[in-house]
C-alpha cells in the first residue's frame, strides 16, 4: 500500500512477540496501539545496534509500525493458529459484523518524535455456507491475517463484505490518515 501511494519504504522483520500484548492491555484499541508501539521499538533497537556495529548512529528516516486485530461482541480475534482456529474464527465472522482496529506507530529518527493512534472500522460479512469455509481454510490463505481473512482478496473470491470506514484499516495501513501525515514528515521534514 505503501508503494502505490508512492513511498518507497524500506521493509524489515523483526521477531518480536506482541501476542503477550493483547491479554495484558485492555481492549482492541489499546492492544494495537500497544503493538504497534512494541514493534516500533524493537525496529529502532535494532537499527541503532546494527548501525552501532557499523560505527554509526541512526539520525535519519522515519520508523513507521502497525498492527491489526478484529473485534467481535466485545471479544479480541487476532490470527487464527491452525484449520480448526479458522474455521471457527470465519463461521463467527460470517453473516455478522466486527470490528477492525489497526494501530500506527511512527517514530523520526531526525528528532526523536513520535506519533501513535489507531483508526477503526466496522465491517460485516455476510452469510457463508459451510462448503465455502471449508474451501476457503483449505486454500490456507488465512494464514498469517487478523481475523482470518484478507479484505481484497475475500471481495475478489465474490464474498460479500461491507465496510464502514477506511477499507486500508482493514488491511493493515489506514492510508487515508497515514498519507498526508507521512508525506508531511519526508517532504516537509517537520516531526510526526
Amino acid at each position: 500500500m505503501l508503494e502505490e501511494a508512492g513511498f518507497q519504504p524500506h521493509r524489515a522483520r523483526f521477531d518480536v512477540d506482541d501476542d503477550s500484548l493483547v491479554e495484558a492491555v485492555g481492549g482492541v484499541d489499546a492492544a494495537c496501539l500497544a503493538r504497534a508501539w512494541f514493534k516500533a521499538c524493537a525496529a529502532v533497537s535494532a537499527l541503532s545496534r546494527i548501525a552501532g556495529s557499523e560505527g554509526r548512529s541512526v539520525s535519519e528516516g522515519v520508523v513507521l509500525a502497525a498492527d491489526t486485530l478484529c473485534a467481535s461482541e466485545g471479544r479480541l480475534i487476532g490470527k487464527p493458529g491452525d484449520d480448526r482456529e479458522a474455521m471457527a474464527m470465519i463461521g463467527e465472522l460470517a453473516g455478522r459484523t466486527h470490528r477492525t482496529v489497526t494501530g500506527v506507530a511512527i517514530i523520526d529518527l531526525r528528532d526523536d518524535s513520535r506519533s501513535i493512534w489507531s483508526d477503526a472500522t466496522v465491517v460485516r460479512i455476510g452469510p457463508l455456507d459451510d462448503d465455502t469455509i471449508k474451501d476457503y481454510v483449505a486454500s490456507g490463505e488465512w494464514k498469517g491475517k487478523s481475523g482470518g481473512y484478507n479484505l481484497a482478496d475475500r471481495i475478489a473470491a465474490g464474498w460479500t463484505i461491507e465496510v464502514d470506514g477506511d477499507p486500508s484499516t482493514v488491511m493493515g495501513l489506514p492510508m487515508r490518515k497515514l498519507e498526508p501525515q507521512l508525506r508531511g514528515l519526508l517532504e516537509g521534514g517537520g516531526s510526526a
